[in-house]
């Protein structure tokens, strides 16, 4: 773990951020003790699913996110884990602590399929168990008890998906998404940011604050004012929730000039996206989404991954994806452009203030928070996810309406 102060520029002016670390292991790590303030060690997060994204392509690809045939170290749930692909090409997860003398397996590397601890050259298959001892010879017995916990992996649209309890297997799949596989798709970088994770959830998907924590790029021109989320329902299984917002003609604000122009060129589109009706959707997983579809039928999705680190840390991917097959280079390029111009300062202002905010010593957020029709989504998902984690015999950090 290590400290990075970073000076970022917002539309608050000039910040200076402190980002605690954890998916790159320093030459010397420190002990590994997190501090923790308050009631928080009592709260445990659910052992749901919890992701990590790895991107395949190397357009997309980022240092240390692409499982190829290096190894890829993640802390998750507190927990630190190793990413490999065994000898078949499968996607592995195992615990990064060496049953030998606690090696840091993050540090070591890939041999035909096995990770190699980097101390004494212990080998661990995607089973978790050790498979060579040098030490021992080539007839040495390795003992019954050389092994680490192995956590069941899934592979899908290029993700991975993990389950952090190595005893009881998950007993449902992470939900397909088509537009995953969509042509142009932009993913930024995973960030290890420090925040509450219902907040970084909740923000995700929440409108209200754009017009005024954005208000420099994304929320220029942004109504104050939002019409009613409607049409809430849960999926079946309680594992995710949509909503919609539809904006009345009066109130929709048309695009002109060179404005008109760059949406065009950009989105395929003189809609005003910023009073674009639109599809919410957040799910058990951390995901959440906004859907905009257009006239032309295609659509604009902007999506984010939230995996918590710890109680007060999160892993944290967005991307966005534009549904058309026949793009434009120019278009294809505007589309780039706008999010790497726009991504990183939305991001870095969203970080700024749930690391700000006076909630830290609660794990669920504020303890008594007052809610309004826009916040629809975010009790949406706080109650799928409570229920997902009184349903695994847990207490979550807030109320939590049963179904």
């Amino acid at each position: 773990m290590r400290d990075e102060v970073m000076h970022v520029k917002t539309s608050h002016g000039l910040i200076k951020r402190r980002q605690q670390r954890f998916d790159t292991p320093d030459p010397m790590p420190a002990l590994g003790i997190i501090q923790l303030v308050g009631q928080r060690s009592e709260f445990k997060f659910s052992l749901i699913t919890n992701i990590i994204i790895i991107a395949r392509s190397k357009t997309h690809r980022e240092r240390g996110e692409e499982l190829a045939g290096d190894i890829v170290g993640a802390k998750i749930l507190k927990k630190d884990v190793v990413f490999f692909r065994d000898d078949e090409g499968k996607a592995r997860c195992i615990d990064a602590m060496c049953a030998h003398r606690g090696g840091n397996l993050q540090l070591g590397r890939n041999i035909g399929g096995r990770v190699e601890c980097p101390w004494h050259g212990w080998q661990f298959n995607g089973e978790g168990k050790c498979d060579l001892i040098p030490s021992q010879g080539s007839c040495g017995k390795i003992p019954g008890m050389a092994a680490v916990a192995s956590y069941p992996v899934i592979e899908q649209q290029g993700m991975i998906y993990v389950w952090m309890d190595p005893d009881s297997p998950p007993q449902w799949q992470p939900k397909h998404h088509d537009f995953l596989d969509a042509s142009c798709h932009r993913r930024g970088p995973t960030r290890v940011q420090r925040g509450n994770y219902i907040n970084t959830v909740e923000a995700a998907i929440d409108d209200s604050h754009v017009p005024f924590l954005h208000r420099n790029n994304i929320g220029k021109g942004v109504p104050h004012f939002l019409p009613p989320i409607i049409d809430l329902t849960t999926d079946d299984d309680g594992r995710g929730a949509e909503g919609r917002i539809h904006w009345e003609a009066p109130d929709k604000r048309r695009l002109k000039g060179l404005n008109a122009w760059f949406t065009e060129k950009t989105f395929g589109t003189r809609e005003n996206i910023a009073t674009h009706d639109k599809t919410f959707r957040v799910e058990v997983t951390g995901m959440v989404i906004h859907r905009y579809t257009f006239e032309a039928g295609h659509s604009l999705i902007v999506y984010a991954f939230v995996t918590p680190v710890d109680e007060i840390h999160n892993r944290f991917m967005a991307g966005t994806i534009d549904t058309r097959e026949d793009m434009s280079a120019l278009s294809r390029y505007l589309f780039d452009a706008n999010f790497k111009a726009l991504g990183a300062d939305v991001l870095d202002e969203d970080e700024y203030m749930i690391q700000n905010a006076l909630t830290e010593q609660f794990p669920g957020g504020h303890p008594t928070p007052v809610s309004v029709n826009a916040d629809a989504m975010g009790l949406a998902f706080r109650r799928i996810y409570g229920n997902q984690v009184i349903a695994e015999g847990k207490q979550p950090a807030w109320p939590v309406a049963r179904k």
